[in-house]
């Protein structure tokens, strides 16, 4: 075991961080949606129709998504339905105009069709773009349109109505964020959740532990969202097509069942273990209800072995009794019918792996490390695992890579945990965990909710659940209306997080733990600790407070993390310090250096700490 987690142990403390945008677009976007309202409307062609198989019906709700590495206009916007198919794009005269506008965060727009018949035209159609923005930015906003030669209209054209189904311009108001902190509560509430849980035992071929009762009746959910056949949130079956009553998109293909969701139970409470039973379903279809065999666990033997094709080796969990698959089993090319990947920060791998030391039949499931520089590039190879096992940071360095298996392959399952990792969607590895794909689509979090309800925009993209995946929807019918206060938003999310996501608290009587008891307790340092101590808690206030008068705090708030992370060290052993960086600390002045030359020294001396404890 000492071996294996040295062996997930390489990368830095905050090497996860590296991934994330220096300033989050997302928050800022945030910010413009809530603050924002409706200055008019200019009326465009939605142009290139005949190109895109995407439709489109009067009166309906479309996406608008910036494209700037079009390769033919930098301007350029596309034009989605709710199925996040492209319909066109908007007419080049007019996207010039507003392009600037939106990737500068200044206004947000929304796009309505017509309600006439002019849908027929084979090349073009009339679309109503809604432009929302702040109430100081609106002077500007107004002058820089109509600069443009565009005409922006400030009152409703009846030839352009809304459906009622879609409500653009909402009703002024001040947000209730308590409201998007009682999300999950209200949700408990409203639907009575607990009555409608069906507990599922799993298969002792591969489960030798017993669940406690709140897992096996979240198996039971985890089962029934892969299994279920049941139409998506907001959409219905009318006359003989299907329509989504909150974009009025009419359809006359049945949408796909949205397999997956949100699994947010509290920390604590066997996520892991619950989520493994789920995937010993792949192996054996039906619970079993017999003893499973004790066998002597031999990490350095038989379960971690060598196995792989250069690019090299990675590490693998071998089964002894492992039934061998066919290669009749697999449909299609690199398409697997029982690979689960599970995707996670470097810390959470280990409780991976004592999940499966402890819970698991020796040899029941075949586990595969994707990870470091001896990663197999065979996608064959990986489709012969149970579970492949990687990081967000592994996944963000193969973005580029045209060749990556991880991205070749589709799986049958794809397991986020600590899904808040990607609540910034902008950030490197919140993209190519969505583009990869699966049949089935799991984000596991115990804080879906951190900074609010934006957070959860990046989970419904990668679960890909339409129309929510496509930002300019989901600010449009949920963060818009939540954060103005409109009761429309708030009941929206609530039907939505009702039907995708299950959460469970300590705090439940359903559940049945002791309560949590937190102890503070204080350290008293030596005269020797606390003069190191006050000297580097110095130097960290000089870096933080220089950061603060550059403006760029928060484009390195993994680094203030890292501050405290050696404070707390200090705290914990000055033998964690070593030698060069007491050195440094003890030294009256750092000569020839300014303030920015100050911070780069301080932190090459950090990083060797940082080296210094993964050795030990």
């Amino acid at each position: 075991m000492a071996q294996f987690l040295r062996h997930f142990s390489s990368p830095p403390m905050a090497n996860e961080d590296e991934f994330q945008s220096p300033v989050e677009p997302s928050q800022q976007s945030q910010d413009c949606v809530s603050e924002s309202y409706l200055i008019g409307f200019v009326i465009a062609n939605i142009v290139g129709l005949k190109y895109y198989s995407g439709r489109i019906n009067g009166r309906e709700m479309v996406g608008l998504v910036r494209e700037p590495l079009n390769p033919y206009d930098s301007n350029a916007i596309r034009v989605l339905n709710t199925r996040s198919e492209q319909v066109g794009h908007i007419e080049r005269t007019v996207a010039a105009v507003l392009a600037p506008l939106i990737d500068s965060h200044t206004i947000i727009v929304e796009g309505i069709v017509p309600n006439t018949r002019s849908n027929s035209n084979r090349f073009k159609i009339p679309c109503q773009i809604h432009v929302f923005a702040k109430l100081e930015a609106s002077s500007t906003v107004k002058s820089t349109i109509s600069r443009g030669g565009l005409v922006l209209i400030s009152d409703s054209d009846t030839s352009f109505g809304l459906s009622e189904a879609v409500v653009v311009k909402e009703q002024m108001g001040k947000g209730d964020k308590k409201s998007v902190d009682k999300i999950f509560k209200l949700v408990d509430e409203n639907v009575k959740l607990k009555g409608k849980l069906v507990a599922a035992e799993p298969p002792r071929e591969v489960i030798k532990s017993e669940l406690f009762a709140h897992q096996k009746e979240g198996l039971g959910w985890l089962l029934q969202r892969e299994k279920s056949g049941e139409l998506p949130p907001f959409w219905e079956e009318k006359d003989g097509e299907f329509l989504n009553t909150l974009t009025n998109y009419r359809s006359d293909k049945r949408p796909e069942p949205l397999r997956g969701g949100v699994f947010a139970d509290d920390m604590g409470l066997g996520k892991t273990l619950t989520l493994l039973s789920l995937i010993a379903f792949d192996r054996y279809g039906n619970a079993s209800t017999s003893t499973p065999t004790e066998e002597p666990l031999d990490v350095e033997g038989d379960k971690i072995e060598k196995k792989g094709k250069k690019r090299g080796r990675g590490k693998s969990s071998e089964s002894r009794t492992r039934k061998k698959l066919k290669p009749d089993d697999f449909v299609g090319t690199n398409v697997s019918q029982k690979t689960t990947l599970v995707v996670c920060p470097p810390s959470v791998i280990s409780a991976w792996i004592t999940q499966l030391e402890e819970h698991t039949v020796q040899g029941s499931l075949k586990v595969y490390m994707y990870h470091g520089g001896e990663r197999t590039d065979d996608v064959n190879e990986l489709m012969n695992y149970d579970i492949v096992l990687t990081t967000y940071s592994t996944l963000a360095v193969e973005e580029s890579w045209e060749d990556s298996p991880v991205k070749k392959m589709e799986w049958l399952r794809i397991i986020l945990d600590e899904a808040h990792t990607i609540k910034n969607a902008n950030a490197q590895q919140s993209r190519v965990v969505s583009k990869l794909k699966a049949s089935r689509r799991w984000a596991v979090t115990g804080t879906p909710i951190q900074n609010g309800s934006f957070d959860l925009y990046s989970l419904m993209a990668f679960l890909r659940f339409e129309p929510f995946s496509i930002k300019s929807y989901w600010q449009s019918l949920i963060q818009r209306p939540l954060g103005q206060g409109n009761k429309k938003g708030l009941s929206r999310l609530q039907v939505l997080m009702a039907t995708i996501s299950l959460r469970r608290t300590k705090e439940k009587s359903l559940i049945g733990l002791p309560p949590k008891t937190v102890e503070t307790c204080y350290v008293e340092l030596s005269p020797e600790e606390r003069q190191l101590y006050d000297h580097m808690e110095g130097e960290a206030k000089g870096v933080v407070q220089n950061l603060i008068n550059n403006g760029s705090l928060m484009r390195n708030y993994s680094t203030v993390l890292s501050i405290i992370l050696r404070l707390r060290q200090l705290c914990d052993d000055i033998s964690l310090c070593p030698p060069e960086l007491r050195s440094f600390t003890t030294s009256t002045s750092v000569e020839g250096k300014n303030k920015t030359d100050t911070y780069s020294y301080f932190w090459v001396h950090s990083l060797n700490l940082c080296a210094f404890v993964k050795q030990m």
